[in-house]
């Protein structure tokens, strides 16, 4: 057949042996062609059936090559490359004693072309540029999809810390932050202060549960934070706190200082005030660190008279705390009943004592309903009752006369003037 042309052809004539066809070879030589994109085409022998010939994307402009038939072959079919396909394919030209032609197409997915190598006889491999040029991006593809997988991995860790593990990882400013989104109103001071109070960090920390009614209150999994912070806040707080016991030959100098001071004025009084707590609150943790319960053991340990120091400490304060604020009061109801709590035998002697003393000064301090109930309880339980009800009286002639006469009034059903204190209460009935 004669051979067709569209639009223009190069110098180079595509020969197709007519007469020869013992010899069985074909060759066919690349048109150079100004345009984006050329195929190369295999020739197949007069014994082969079929001939592939695959053109450009349709979207290009290149003019198309048409093959010369042998006068034995049967058929050609010429296949349309996909329009949406840009890579160019290369197609492998076999000698003629190879019976099949493989053409071998590059994944439609990659962005790199396959170079396909020419076989002819005498021929050398021809690489094409537009393989070098398009490995650059799929490297760089490559590298994106690591960095995901990373990103994913770390996500994916962190989703598996535990509530405990995340806990432990705040920092105590961030507790203290947590807490106040709990309605908390907690210090670092009042937390230090509780400890010294009782050292064990679950005690303490279930107690501002239970204060603040925290229990089932907030959820983990939708707050962000639950109960269960309380003690970890405890716990950073006690680690980072100056709370062990002291040395006892420290302490020796201190109270002896305390049982020698003589009261000055309200400002020098309430430095000598802070001074002694502090003095206490290292008696008292060297008591719980031992495991004394004995005021006389603890003498022995630590070379002071205990007694004597607490009896001067509850003197002093008695004084100073009723110019000074109601929550002083009340830590300092907390931090007595601890000392006297852990020394047995000052328990004894000196609760009713204290009792009273608190009462007064949540009296003074206008908190009649607390008073009351102390002065009450001290009342039902004990016999004698002349000094109790003189106490409960005098306190009272400050703050409201009827009230104490009242109160001295009633005294007069279980005392008489066989008491002590009877001359007493008849002189605030009177006054």
């Amino acid at each position: 057949m004669p051979a067709k042309t569209t639009k223009k052809v190069t110098d180079k004539k595509v020969v197709a042996p007519v007469k020869k066809v013992e010899e069985k070879k074909v060759e066919v030589k690349e048109a150079s062609a100004k345009k984006t994109a050329t195929k190369k085409v295999e020739e197949k022998p007069a014994e082969e059936k079929k001939v592939e010939v695959k053109k450009t994307p349709a979207k290009k402009t290149a003019a198309k090559k048409v093959e010369e038939k042998p006068a034995e072959e049967k058929k050609v079919e010429v296949k349309k490359a996909p329009a949406k396909k840009t890579t160019a394919k290369k197609v492998e030209e076999k000698p003629a004693e190879e019976k099949k032609v493989e053409v071998k197409k590059a994944p439609a997915k990659k962005t790199a072309a396959k170079k396909a190598e020419e076989k002819p006889a005498e021929e050398k491999k021809a690489p094409t540029k537009k393989t070098a040029t398009k490995k650059a991006p799929a490297k760089k593809a490559a590298a994106k999809k690591t960095t995901v997988k990373k990103t994913t991995t770390k996500k994916a860790t962190t989703k598996k810390m535990t509530k405990e593990e995340q806990y432990a990882k705040l920092s105590v400013d961030t507790c203290f932050d947590l807490a106040k989104a709990m309605s908390m109103d907690v210090t670092r001071d009042s937390i230090i202060q509780q400890l010294v109070l009782n050292p064990d960090v679950k005690s303490v920390a279930q107690d501002l549960v239970n204060k603040y009614q925290l229990r089932g209150k907030f959820k983990f999994e939708e707050d962000g934070y639950d109960e269960d912070l309380v003690e970890v806040l405890v716990s950073k707080v006690y680690a980072t706190a100056d709370i062990k016991p002291q040395k006892a030959e420290d302490l020796q100098a201190d109270v002896d200082h305390a049982l020698n001071y003589k009261y000055t004025d309200v400002v020098a009084d309430g430095e000598e005030y802070k001074s002694q707590f502090d003095t206490m609150r290292k008696v008292l943790m060297i008591a719980q660190h031992k495991d004394i319960h004995d005021s006389k053991k603890l003498d022995e340990e630590i070379g002071i008279d205990v007694e004597k120091f607490v009896e001067e400490f509850m003197d002093l304060a008695y004084s100073v705390l009723k110019t000074w604020k109601y929550e002083d009061v009340d830590y300092y109801e907390h931090f007595i009943y601890a000392v006297l709590s852990q020394l047995e035998d000052l328990h004894n002697t000196y609760r009713n004592r204290i009792m009273m003393d608190v009462a007064d000064l949540y009296i003074l301090h206008g908190d009649y309903g607390l008073g009351d109930a102390d002065y009450g309880y001290i009342l039902r339980e004990n016999q004698i009752k002349d000094y109790i009800y003189y106490r409960y009286a005098s306190i009272y002639e400050g703050v409201d006369k009827d009230k104490a006469k009242q109160i001295a009034n009633q005294a007069l059903q279980f005392v008489d003037d066989r008491f002590t204190y009877y001359p007493n209460i008849i002189a605030v009935l009177e006054g």
